[in-house]
């Protein structure tokens, strides 16, 4: 198992008893000194919130985009929280309002933020 070669599916797919086996047979050749220093390379991604965001759903209109959902899951795949961002345009194709949903494990509303954009030459303001 050479983990560079592994997509996150396959990892999340390997039991725990391969993920050991791949691991012992990078680090068994290595010296002492090289296995300090790969474990100085990644102490600060060794933690229990290591998440990941996906683009899980995307819709798009005439005018651009309409929806995207990105989920955050911990490395074995558990949903931690998704955010939802929803746009609308004016007839004239322009950017109307984008309204940004955070929200959690299980898809309850934590907060939302809409940004409204103006055809007349006004900078965008959030509401």
């Amino acid at each position: 198992m050479i983990f560079k070669d592994l997509t996150l599916k396959q990892l999340r797919a390997s039991t725990k008893e391969q993920i050991i086996t791949g691991i012992m047979g990078i680090l068994t050749p290595m010296s002492k000194k090289l296995i300090c220093e790969f474990i100085w390379g990644i102490r600060d991604i060794i933690t229990d919130n290591l998440t990941l965001g996906d683009l899980v759903k995307k819709e798009n209109g005439p005018n651009g985009r309409l929806l995207r959902v990105y989920q955050t899951t911990d490395v074995l795949g558990n949903k931690l929280s998704s955010q939802k961002i929803e746009w609308t345009y004016y007839p004239t194709g322009e950017v109307d309002t984008i309204v940004i949903s955070d929200l959690d494990a299980l898809d309850t509303v934590i907060s939302t933020k809409t940004i409204k954009h103006f055809i007349d030459g006004r900078q965008p303001i959030v509401l």
